[in-house]
């Protein structure tokens, strides 16, 4: 009879572990932010992140996103942390209106980070920040800019 009790309490805890557990996972799932990319109408050329900048603004959050307002240059500095998610982008004209880009792969190229660190050149050493960076353009357009 002790034992049936015993059993009974292992399998209310085991069970309530995993309750907790897949409770966690889903949450932690729910909230990873997503990463919006909101570019001037028709824009073309390369898109520059520059992160954990303090003398910057951090970015703007709607919701579970992490919103970019790119700049006619494609340049952000900005005080916030790179954190990984998936990116949507959205072409903005000057009413305001967004277009989403659905033909990510058609438009987005060289998507890449470097993850910052120290550099030393000349007997110096330097702080290199953390960068996203990223072409927008057709393939072709891409063709012509890419490095080689």
């Amino acid at each position: 009879m002790k034992m049936k009790w015993v059993l009974g309490i292992f399998a209310v805890i085991v069970t309530t572990c995993l309750v907790i557990g897949i409770g966690i996972i889903f949450s932690s799932i729910s909230e990873k932010s997503s990463h919006k990319f909101l570019l001037p109408k028709d824009y073309t050329g390369w898109i520059e992140v520059v992160f954990d900048q303090p003398e910057y603004s951090a970015l703007k959050h709607e919701g579970n996103y992490i919103v970019y307002e790119v700049p006619p240059s494609g340049k952000i500095k900005t005080s916030s942390r790179n954190i990984s998610g998936p990116m949507i982008y959205y072409y903005v004209d000057n009413n305001g209106t967004k277009t989403e880009l659905t033909d990510i792969v058609e438009m987005i190229h060289g998507l890449g980070t470097s993850s910052g660190g120290i550099g030393y050149a000349n007997g110096t050493t330097e702080e290199i920040p953390e960068k996203l960076r990223f072409f927008v353009g057709t393939k072709e357009q891409w063709e012509d800019i890419k490095p080689r």
